[in-house]
């Protein structure tokens, strides 16, 4: 599969950023992030209604995703600006990179059996933790144009500036620009305010500074694993307790999950550890909104001392009870009248639930973020995927991306595994029972579809 890049250029505010909006300051929040460039990929395929091979027809598409970017980042300002350092972002509107490539083949033939190694090459930038992004742009985007007529949107953006919400609410604005909608989201920078930068954050009291511990050079393998609407609701019986009368899919899903993996590495350490990013806004009384800009997150960790006990409703009833400890009194705690203090606080009461020597497996959930409610014109994407990793050896963890299936009610997680425990986590008979290996996006899809 060939990839050709055929143009570059940066797409600027459509009007400039006001001269009081110039310096963007990161917050608190924003600070204990990883400096980590992560991706965004949708898919489109030429069967979708209204698509076209023909040349004069992608160029006014992608003419019209350009225009309508300028608009979405007009109010999304920080996107268009560069990383001036680890406090703040310049926001000079020099605008966010825009590339086109033309990749040889049928989109639907690669979503067949997509191959995660050759996704690397529809990126503007490869996933990357870089502890050095100063001048570096916040926001890339390639769009990929198959032969067929087929599209890949793949966008990177810092995670130091944007969690995964943040982006979503953006694309699903640019979406709306694209359609050429009356309707604007208006991002709400409130964070800035409540959760004020701690300018003397020593490295060590970053929020990730305890996860960076378990970082290890290894070879990490990708695989894909789908729960359809029947798995879930079965492992959710499973999983029901008296403790958790109503657990939700991403619980279920992710103590099954633990459990098979607690079962492949069996006997290498006596503590098994998992941890959940938590997103504050929904941990508040009453809820923030989904468009407050940045990164609104936290670390949940729960730990099973004995590895042979993996009963589904005690690993769900770990897993609520670590993320119920972030509460509305928690997120307050680090608001500007406590800040610093109650950081620090909050801080420890996590790191005391992570100890160094123990195995851990990382989750990350982006489901009910509406990422397939994206629509710029021609309908939803058939698939979206927002972690590619490399096959080679890297530096990384152990770990799992939830997302939503596009009918909604199942799950895709892509686990990302040590070489050497990947064996024994595919071939576990329970996942097998339960979980699709690698799945087609286009069978995925058009279930979807008819569901």
């Amino acid at each position: 599969m060939e990839v050709e890049i055929i143009s570059r250029e940066n797409i600027k505010p459509s009007s400039q950023t006001p001269h009081h909006l110039k310096t963007y300051k990161l917050t608190l929040l924003d600070q204990i992030i990883p400096p980590v460039y992560y991706p965004v990929l949708l898919y489109f395929p030429a069967d979708q209604p209204n698509f076209s091979a023909d040349v004069e027809f992608i160029s006014h598409r992608i003419l019209l995703l350009k225009r309508s970017l300028s608009l979405s980042i007009t109010r999304f300002y920080p996107f268009a600006g560069i990383i001036t350092d680890s406090l703040s972002v310049d926001c000079n509107d020099e605008g966010v990179p825009f590339v086109v490539a033309k990749v040889r083949g049928c989109l639907s033939n690669f979503l067949d059996q997509p191959d995660l190694q050759r996704v690397q090459s529809f990126l503007p930038f490869a996933f990357s933790w870089d502890e050095k992004a100063q001048g570096s742009n916040v926001l890339m985007i390639q769009v990929n144009v198959f032969d067929c007529g087929g599209l890949v949107i793949a966008i990177n953006v810092s995670h130091k500036v944007a969690d995964g919400i943040t982006l979503c609410t953006f694309l699903k604005d640019w979406g709306l620009m694209a359609q050429g909608s009356s309707q604007e989201i208006f991002p709400d920078y409130m964070a800035q305010s409540i959760f004020p930068q701690i300018n003397s954050l020593p490295d060590e009291k970053h929020l990730f500074s305890d996860i960076k511990h378990f970082l290890k050079i290894a070879k990490y393998v990708p695989r894909r694993y789908a729960f359809d609407a029947l798995a879930v609701s079965t492992l959710k019986a499973k999983s029901t307790s008296s403790a958790v009368k109503s657990p939700t899919r991403v619980e279920v899903i992710s103590a099954f999950i633990w459990k098979c993996f607690m079962a492949a590495k069996s006997g290498s350490s006596s503590t098994s550890l998992l941890t959940h990013a938590v997103n504050l806004r929904r941990k508040t009384v009453p809820p923030l909104s989904e468009n407050c800009f940045g990164n609104f997150l936290w670390i949940a960790a729960a730990q099973n001392s004995n590895e042979n006990e993996t009963d589904l409703r005690t690993l769900v009833s770990k897993i609520r009870e670590s993320i119920s400890e972030i509460d509305d009194d928690f997120v307050k705690n680090m608001q500007s009248e406590k800040g610093c203090p109650g950081y620090y606080e909050n801080l420890e009461k996590t790191s005391q639930r992570i100890p160094k020597e123990s195995g851990i497996l990382c989750f990350s959930s982006w489901c009910k973020f509406g990422i397939y409610d994206i629509d710029f014109g021609w309908g939803r994407p058939i698939w979206a995927s927002n972690c590619v990793p490399a096959y080679s050896e890297s530096l990384l963890l152990n770990s799992v991306t939830l997302m939503d299936t596009r009918s909604g009610d199942g799950i895709e997680a892509l686990v990302i595994l040590d070489e050497k425990y990947v064996a024994a986590f595919e071939n576990n008979k329970e996942l097998l029972a339960f979980a699709s290996i690698d799945p087609s996006p286009m069978v995925l899809g058009k279930q979807a579809l008819h569901s």
